[in-house]
């Protein structure tokens, strides 16, 4: 599998500061997810935000990654829980024995992935009865609003068809999951407004798969120079609002 985004490793740390409290609440005390000791997978770890999460709650946590330079910046980071193993490997080929996870995760990265190899994997290295997080948390467009300019300019620089859905939510991932053996699937979903500087909405672009997964490093710096553009012209002097939304796959292998 490629690696997608060692260009804008940085700006993984830098513009990716986490997920809602909201979201870690629900695992727990719906589905029983992030209770301390569980030997818990983030695949995809990108540099660690979830593994670092986890890890806070006292979780037994390993991340693996495809991408050096994440690895890199998740092992640079502090950890304020505890210890986590970080691996640079490949998740359709996990370097782990059968049934070896109470649960894994897989957060803002499957629509990157080869779904269908990755799932048997998880399965595999999954316990029986164990729980696959699937969630992705990505800004929605709403009428004619930052987030709707943007992806027309990422529309411009990238030719190719997104992977994203218009409203977020993606029912053919359970199909799929249901395919690879997974059963007891439920969904969650719930939508926030951040406010951010014009320099924090570019470099969490910069990370998005469409354009520092996608684009060539010299072509991420004219999108960003063109989004900057965009921002001073329509925003001057303003902080952008953000429409984003957390959709969450819980299922049971």
């Amino acid at each position: 599998m490629a690696n997608l985004f060692d260009n804008v490793a940085k700006d993984f740390s830098k513009y990716r500061t986490g997920y809602p409290k909201k979201f870690y609440e629900i695992l727990e005390s719906s589905y029983g997810v992030g209770l301390p000791n569980q030997k818990i997978l983030d695949i995809a770890t990108s540099n660690g935000l979830v593994a670092r999460d986890l890890a806070a709650k006292n979780c037994i946590v390993t991340g693996i990654d495809n991408s050096c330079e994440l690895i890199n910046e998740a092992k640079s980071t502090g950890n304020m829980g505890r210890e986590i193993e970080y691996i640079l490997g490949d998740v359709t080929e996990l370097p782990f024995t059968n049934e070896y996870f109470d649960n894994v995760m897989a957060v803002h990265c499957w629509n990157v992935l080869p779904t269908l190899q990755t799932s048997r994997e998880v399965i595999r290295v999954l316990k029986k009865g164990g729980k696959f997080v699937v969630a992705h948390f990505e800004h929605f467009p709403m009428k004619d609003d930052v987030v709707t300019q943007t992806k027309s300019l990422v529309a411009k620089h990238n030719k190719g068809k997104s992977t994203l859905s218009s409203q977020r939510l993606y029912p053919d991932w359970i199909d799929e999951l249901y395919h690879v053996g997974f059963r007891n699937i439920e969904t969650f979903t719930f939508d926030t407004i951040n406010s951010m500087k014009h320099e924090e909405w570019r470099g969490r672009m910069r990370t998005e798969a469409e354009v520092g997964g996608s684009l060539s490093f010299e072509e991420v710096q004219k999108f960003d120079k063109e989004l900057d553009c965009l921002l001073k012209k329509n925003y001057e002097g303003q902080r952008i609002k953000v429409h984003q939304r957390m959709f969450s796959i819980i299922c049971v292998k």
